[in-house]
């Protein structure tokens, strides 16, 4: 409890000398960075800090150079925010020519002022001073409510697109990043390796016969085996790479500043390690087996995209199961 106190102490901390607004994106995003989860992340929120208090602007930045920017389905958020925005302007308006058709009354009367107007005429100007200040007070208090209404929804709605955001990146299942957002941090990462002249490995990896253990005991317990190994993956690989599940029981690991040799020897240390875990149902406690998976790993070339280094990873992937399974094959160029 301690250690999660300090950390998250530490979290709020750095979001009040930044300014930075304490959305689930950003908590994520420093979590990584105080945990030491990502070295990369580490070095480059430093280097900032160095220079000065890192603000909301920086921390963008940042992410962008080592996450990749990413486009998220917030559609419905988008046209709900839109049509909030439509309505303030609506309200602006609105009071604008409530106060131009205010101003055009007072004006009037004032023309009307002069010493032949009788009593009576001054106290009917006077009625309809009051009545039109009546009239624009009003106005201006039903347009605040309005606004302070739509203000409030602007704000719910900056709160679903926090979520949308996290929820579009991440996997439902584990919690681990999904494909898409692997996708991004490989693309940024290759510009990163390539304009640094540093390694980059990649890991393509499938649980072995997963589906004997749907088929045998059924969905709940081969979701029990996906959340066993992407807890496994995460703690693993916990400031070395850069874990996502790719779809169904294939997970992908980038390996930032690890050539194709040491992270295989990397994926060879997990294979073992997972190998001595045990699954049990969660409900009756009842031992099921053992998991095996097999590797396929492969390092950036010069002049790489992100689908070439994946596809000689997965193509790696495919001889690790044509072998024999629950083994690491490294890609190497044909003789």
């Amino acid at each position: 409890m301690a250690d999660t106190n300090n950390i998250f102490g530490r979290i709020q901390a750095l979001l009040a000398q930044g300014d930075i607004p304490p959305t689930p994106t950003n908590y994520e995003f420093l979590y990584r960075y105080v945990t030491g989860a990502d070295p990369q992340l580490v070095a480059a929120f430093d280097t900032a800090q160095a220079t000065g208090v890192v603000g909301e602007r920086t921390l963008g930045t940042i992410r962008r150079e080592l996450y990749g920017t990413g486009r998220v389905g917030i559609g419905r958020v988008l046209d709900e925010t839109e049509t909030q925005l439509a309505r303030m302007n609506d309200y602006i308006e609105r009071q604008d020519a409530g106060t131009r058709d205010y101003k055009q009354r007072l004006g009037a009367s004032r023309s009307d002022l002069d010493a032949s107007v009788t009593l009576d005429r001054q106290r009917t100007m006077l009625a309809e001073m009051i009545e039109a200040t009546g009239t624009m007070l009003a106005t201006t208090e039903q347009l605040q409510s309005e606004l302070a209404a739509s203000s409030r929804e602007i704000d719910i709605l900056k709160a679903d697109l926090e979520i949308a955001r996290v929820d579009a990146r991440s996997d439902a299942l584990t919690g681990l990043a999904n494909r898409k957002a692997c996708c991004d941090y490989l693309d940024a990462q290759i510009i990163r390796a390539e304009a640094d002249d540093q390694p980059l490995g990649l890991i393509f990896l499938d649980i072995d016969h997963f589906k004997k253990f749907n088929d045998s005991y059924g969905h709940r317990v081969g979701d029990e085996v996906l959340r066993l190994v992407s807890a496994s993956l995460e703690s693993f690989f916990h400031g070395r790479g850069f874990v996502s599940r790719w779809g169904g029981e294939e997970f992908v690991i980038v390996m930032p500043l690890h050539g194709a040799e040491e992270t295989a020897a990397f994926a060879e240390r997990f294979r073992q390690h997972i190998g001595t875990r045990t699954v049990r149902t969660r409900q009756s406690g009842q031992e099921i087996g053992r998991v095996t998976m097999s590797l396929g790993v492969a390092g950036l070339l010069p002049g790489d995209a992100a689908q070439q280094i994946i596809d000689r990873a997965d193509s790696a992937l495919y001889d690790a199961k044509a072998d024999g399974r629950d083994r690491v094959v490294c890609w190497r160029a044909a003789a």
